[in-house]
């Protein structure tokens, strides 16, 4: 029964939390640039494919756990970019699987700045297992109904850069397709997906030696929700070590490393300690992720 009430609990907190925030993210954002825009796809200017595994609050049952596996390529004969993310983001007996594709055109703007304008389509499954519900619910009609529910949306975005400074801008759920995982009579509201609005900056600073500082901000406005903003500073030497410090407002400091093996496979690790919404708990409130990625350039 602890671990039932445990596990509701955890399931209304994240489901409050997802009012303001509907789409998995990830402490590593730097390194999935396409997966926020679109509009950046194919600016590694090779291709890239990886993986990542992110483990949060694992004090609660059902904690949070997000997998997700991922590709971008450059066609530089088309001046084009792809990129395509398949995820499986699962908290208790919520879960969501989706498949987003990107594609983005560039256009030059100088000797080395191109702008990127991209699109996206995004294909969501939406499943609640009502059997982890049952003895908290009993018969409530909130279980009646379908299991899942399947939605496409989409999105679009445009990318500056030019070697040190980049910056975009992209909105993603456009089309706020709606949710419907029961036929409660009378009701008035209807769950949809909201938009997200991200806007991404960071600067290379070379400081000699072969290390640069890199510091970047994000900011996500979402609809209905307050914004959210992260700040940070990456130390990268040689490209094949790297150390940073993020902070999001209001929610956990992010400490990150990594390194390059063989030139072309990196692994990198974050640890995330929460302030919020868990800060009374001493212990397996925090989130870990890890990530792997392999280079393909020549």
């Amino acid at each position: 029964m602890r671990k039932l009430l445990l596990s509701l609990a955890l399931f209304i907190v994240v489901n409050k939390q997802a009012e303001a925030q509907q789409l998995h993210f990830t402490s590593i954002f730097q390194q999935h640039n396409s997966m926020y825009n679109p509009a950046a796809a194919g600016f590694t200017g090779h291709g890239v494919i990886g993986t990542t595994y992110r483990s949060m609050w694992s004090a609660f049952p059902g904690n949070p756990k997000t997998f997700m596996v991922y590709g971008d390529a450059m066609w530089e004969k088309k001046s084009s970019g792809f990129a395509g993310y398949l995820y499986r983001d699962v908290t208790g007996p919520t879960s969501r699987t989706g498949l987003q594709a990107a594609y983005s055109y560039h256009v030059k703007t100088g000797t080395k700045s191109k702008l990127g304008l991209g699109i996206e389509l995004r294909g969501l499954q939406y499943s609640i297992d009502k059997a982890k519900l049952t003895d908290a619910l009993g018969s409530d009609l909130v279980l009646a109904g379908n299991n899942a529910s399947f939605k496409l949306d989409a999105g679009a975005g445009v990318y500056y850069s030019d070697g040190k400074f980049s910056a975009g801008a992209a909105v993603s759920q456009l089309i706020q397709s709606k949710l419907a995982f029961n036929d409660v009579p009378n009701a008035t509201e209807r769950a949809k997906l909201y938009r997200h609005y991200n806007f991404t900056a960071n600067y290379f600073f070379e400081t000699g030696g072969g290390t640069h500082l890199i510091p970047h901000v994000m900011v996500r406005v979402i609809t209905n929700a307050p914004t959210e903003l992260d700040l940070g500073c990456k130390v990268d030497y040689q490209d094949k070590i790297w150390w940073t410090l993020s902070w999001r407002m209001r929610h956990f400091w992010s400490l990150q490393a990594g390194f390059k093996l063989l030139d072309k496979i990196s692994l990198t690790y974050a640890y995330d300690y929460y302030n919020e919404p868990f800060s009374d708990y001493n212990t397996g409130n925090n989130a870990h992720e890890i990530g792997l990625r392999f280079d393909l350039k020549k």
